[in-house]
């Protein structure tokens, strides 16, 4: 391959490509690296950091942004070292560098990969902050999360070992269903995603509240579950983010994960301790809230309990439409979100749509 035609195409937003000197791509110039192009943005940490974003897998890579003028020059290492992480064997990434030999920049090109970056760029700031984190670590934790856009539910470490033909590092068992930021369960729960012959199953609908149209999924999970596992199953049917603290209440008691550093009101029980077939049955309504600076009540409705011996647990059967994006402002800001989005003179339609980072139709629902 002559070096002429060994390229990678990093695709930047305009906040990144305003601060690198780098030659600009040709609309013929592509990517020569089995892993494609990367998409990058600036993130204006202390100190600032550029996060990168691989547009077959949707691995991150999170690296030092200064000096801002030699960034695409240490992008190629920077990604080696991530595949490192991932356990990757060095002839790949031998291979990699060398076709990387030129990069250049260009305009991003694709919505969908600019709304996973808003991702890891806002659960990178909640996880660690903006004053002190290891960038390594970083890149690893988010690598291992499954964003809401990523139809085939698989994390991007999983995707990159899956593209590379290898078993990778930390790989979990087929029949785990790792959650966005959840614990990574050494052991599989009984009633984690597989087909077993359970005598008691709960069809829950879940509804989000203050929202009209409604926004429901309807869902099945093993009676046994804890209600950490119910809490899990709910974060992945609507498709939040799962990084906000959250709690269920039940006949006037709360459920969640106690605070050790709470002293003050009426103690959380345990959610971890708890079967969901022990404190509900049919017809039973439950109140679960994620997030509590913006506040979504769902209200959970037990609608049957099933017997069948054949069903895959969990599962989501039935819903409609879209999750609303996390720390878009409650119901109230969702509602102006709509709004914004759909009249382009809207004072806000275009910070709102850039917010956003991606197309998004309220109607939309994919169980």
């Amino acid at each position: 391959m002559p070096d002429w035609w060994r390229m990678l195409v990093v695709r930047g937003t305009k906040k990144l490509r305003d601060r690198v000197r780098a030659t600009p791509a040709g609309d013929s110039d592509v990517s020569t690296t089995l892993l494609g192009d990367w998409f990058a943005t600036a993130l204006f940490w202390k100190p600032q950091v550029a996060l990168l974003v691989n547009e077959r897998t949707l691995l991150p890579v999170y690296m030092p942004l200064a000096p801002a003028a030699t960034l695409l020059d240490r992008v190629p290492e920077a990604i080696a070292s991530a595949l490192r992480l991932q356990g990757v064997d060095e002839a790949t990434i031998a291979s990699e560098l060398a076709a990387m030999s030129d990069t250049r920049i260009a305009p991003t090109n694709n919505p969908s990969i600019i709304g996973v970056m808003n991702g890891f760029a806002m659960q990178g700031t909640r996880r660690f902050g903006v004053t002190r984190f290891d960038l390594e670590q970083l890149t690893m934790e988010m690598s291992r999360m499954i964003t809401p856009l990523e139809k085939g539910g698989e994390s991007p470490d999983r995707r990159l070992a899956a593209l590379l033909g290898t078993g990778g590092r930390e790989q979990l068992p087929s029949n785990v269903i790792p959650f966005p930021g959840s614990h990574r369960p050494e052991t599989t729960p009984a009633s984690v995603g597989q087909r077993r012959s359970t005598a008691s199953v709960f069809q829950l609908k879940v509804t989000l509240q203050n929202i009209e149209p409604p926004v429901w999924r309807r869902v099945l999970v093993d009676a046994a579950s804890t209600l950490d596992h119910v809490h899990e199953v709910i974060q992945a049917a609507f498709g939040w983010w799962n990084y906000h603290l959250h709690e269920f209440e039940i006949d006037g008691k709360s459920y969640g994960v106690p605070d050790p550093d709470d002293d003050g009101g009426t103690p959380t029980i345990d959610e971890r301790r708890i079967r969901l077939d022990t404190i509900a049955t049919i017809d039973s309504s439950i109140i679960y809230t994620y997030d509590f600076g913006d506040g979504w009540d769902h209200r959970i409705t037990v609608e049957k309990i099933l017997t069948a011996s054949d069903l895959a647990v969990p599962a989501c059967i039935g819903g409609r439409r879209a999750c609303p994006p996390e720390d878009c402002g409650g119901p109230w800001g969702y509602e102006n979100l709509l709004a914004a989005l759909a009249d382009r003179t809207h004072p806000e339609h275009r910070e709102l749509t850039e917010w956003i980072g991606r197309p998004f139709d309220p109607e939309a629902f994919d169980p």
